[in-house]
């Protein structure tokens, strides 16, 4: 007779499994599903209806999630996977340039060239300056 573990493992042979945005959608899932039961749970109308909804969105999300892990379309999960990575650090990458440019703010200041809208960052307190830019080398009077 063979173990649960065995049975487990066999069952999911072939199968994708889980990656990182099943996590995220099942993180979501059960935030949503939280966030539902609470509001469902105050007498008002409005707050009932919106509690509805992120009850029912929790639960395809969990559904999702599960059908992504149990799917035989490895190739298509991979990809799905690939693009949530590359939205990903698109806006962890956006949150890390803000943090640093708050973290900067008193020693520099940042410029868009006004030709190819790269930014630019100098020295802060130096007046009047020409600003080259490293991109498109357009040259620009900002005051700092």
């Amino acid at each position: 007779m063979r173990s649960m573990k065995e049975r487990l493992r066999r069952f999911m042979e072939g199968r994708y499994g889980a990656d990182e945005l099943n996590r995220f959608l099942t993180i979501c899932g059960w935030v949503l599903l939280l966030v539902g039961f609470v509001l469902s749970g105050i007498d008002n109308k409005a707050t009932l209806a919106v509690g509805s909804v992120l009850v029912g969105l929790s639960w395809a999300f969990l559904v999702l999630s599960v059908f992504r892990t149990l799917s035989k379309k490895t190739g298509q999960r991979a990809a799905e996977n690939y693009k949530y990575f590359v939205y990903k650090n698109k806006v962890l990458g956006w949150f890390r340039t803000r943090k640093i440019r708050w973290q900067d703010r008193k020693v520099h200041r940042y410029f868009r060239c006004p030709q190819c809208h790269a930014t630019v960052r100098v020295p802060k307190g130096k007046g009047k300056i020409r600003i080259t830019c490293p991109h498109c080398k357009h040259q620009f009077v900002k005051k700092t």
